[in-house]
């Protein structure tokens, strides 16, 4: 007691020493126990059946642990197996996806070498389509050039050059229509060819004349009833001012033989000017004259046409006031000129057709003038002229003349 570093109080002294008595109790019964446990261990060695007993557990028991084990071996060879065709399956799937990348990246390779042969090919058709239309513009400069050299002298040595055709298609065959009429409606997406001279006596004027009258489209608002506000009358009366004007003005440049002007409703005819000049120079000059020019605020295109069998391209059933298709023919419906101008005949025509001499009544001829009178100055002929109509620019001067 001592030891602790002083005397113990009495009851705590008395609380170890029941803490001891206790504990040596415990050791007396757990002694007496194992002298018990092991004397009754050995009465059952002693007896034969215990020891049979004790053998016959020890070979259950490692029958067991066989079994144990044959099952673990047997879970791991499953589980081995398992992990080898895991391992097959993560090698095929890995192989397919390397599979798949590179011909990813082979496609990519592929597209991206297609698109820099299309980038090629843009840039070499970009340039040769600059080239292309450097060559042209070049190419209508010079015939400009000679046109302009033969409109005022009518002498130049490459005649046979400056009337070169041009084809749309040359693999194709020639359009009928366009062979007989001028004009396809087709246009350029037509599938044949549509062979347009350099130079000749016909001059066509795509939808020159324009009235409500003529046209065919349905409107937004008013549907059909558009037409209705103008009669025939009121159709002649236009076209019978217009063809004055014109006429006026295309005799400056020399001898018309033809003047037709189509009231058929497709858009490829309706309201085309044909004016065939006795000589390839009027029409020369023209030519040079009005393509460009603007008449009533609209901007004329000029184009020379192959010769022309007028009774062949004009429907006769027209004449008649026979024809089924109506202003839609294909064929061309054409005005009877007014003041008996360059009338035509449509009949008589067919039954001469290789007569030379047209059938018309031309006006008083004029008497020569030189390319100089010709090509003068558009504010000269403002103050000679009477049409207010014609300009070189769309704005168009209010003013009238009388």
């Amino acid at each position: 007691m001592d030891s602790l570093g002083g005397k113990l109080k009495r009851k705590e002294w008395r609380k170890l020493w029941k803490k001891r008595r206790r504990k040596l109790r415990r050791q007396k019964l757990a002694q007496e126990r194992d002298r018990l446990e092991a004397e009754q261990e050995a009465a059952k060695q002693a007896v034969p059946q215990h020891r049979q007993y004790l053998v016959e557990k020890e070979r259950l028991e490692r029958e067991a642990e066989g079994r144990e084990e044959l099952e673990r071996a047997q879970r791991n060879a499953v589980w081995l197996e398992n992990e080898r065709k895991a391992q097959l399956k993560f090698a095929e799937t890995r192989r397919r996806l390397e599979e798949e990348q590179r011909a990813e990246q082979a496609k990519r390779e592929r597209i991206r070498k297609e698109y820099e042969e299309m980038e090629r090919k843009v840039r070499e058709a970009k340039a040769e389509r600059i080239r292309q239309q450097q060559e042209l513009r070049q190419m209508l400069l010079e015939r400009q050039h000679r046109l302009e050299q033969y409109a005022a002298s009518g002498i130049i040595h490459d005649l046979d050059e400056l009337r070169t055709v041009h084809n749309t298609r040359s693999e194709a065959t020639d359009c009928r229509f366009f062979s007989k009429t001028g004009a396809c409606r087709f246009g350029l997406r037509c599938a044949e060819n549509h062979p347009t001279p350099g130079l000749s006596k016909i001059l066509l004027i795509v939808n020159f004349f324009n009235h409500p009258a003529l046209e065919r489209t349905v409107h937004t608002e008013y549907g059909l009833d558009v037409r209705l506000e103008f009669d025939e009358d009121d159709l002649r009366s236009s076209f019978a001012e217009f063809f004055r004007d014109i006429v006026e003005e295309f005799e400056k440049f020399g001898s018309i033989r033809h003047i037709f002007v189509c009231r058929n409703s497709g858009v490829h005819l309706r309201g085309n000017v044909y004016i065939e000049f006795e000589h390839m120079r009027n029409a020369a000059a023209a030519y040079l004259r009005m393509n460009g020019r603007f008449y009533a605020k609209k901007q004329l295109r000029v184009e020379f046409r192959n010769p022309i069998v007028w009774p062949a391209a004009v429907c006769g059933l027209s004449e008649m006031r026979r024809c089924q298709k109506g202003p839609g023919c294909n064929f061309l419906h054409i005005f009877k000129n007014p003041d008996d101008r360059y009338r035509y005949d449509h009949f008589r025509e067919s039954r001469s057709v290789r007569r030379e001499a047209a059938v018309t009544v031309p006006a008083t001829p004029l008497s020569k003038k030189s390319w100089d009178e010709i090509t003068a100055s558009s504010s000269q002929r403002a103050r000679n002229s009477a049409h207010w109509r014609w300009s070189e620019s769309p704005e168009v001067d209010d003013r009238r003349t009388t």
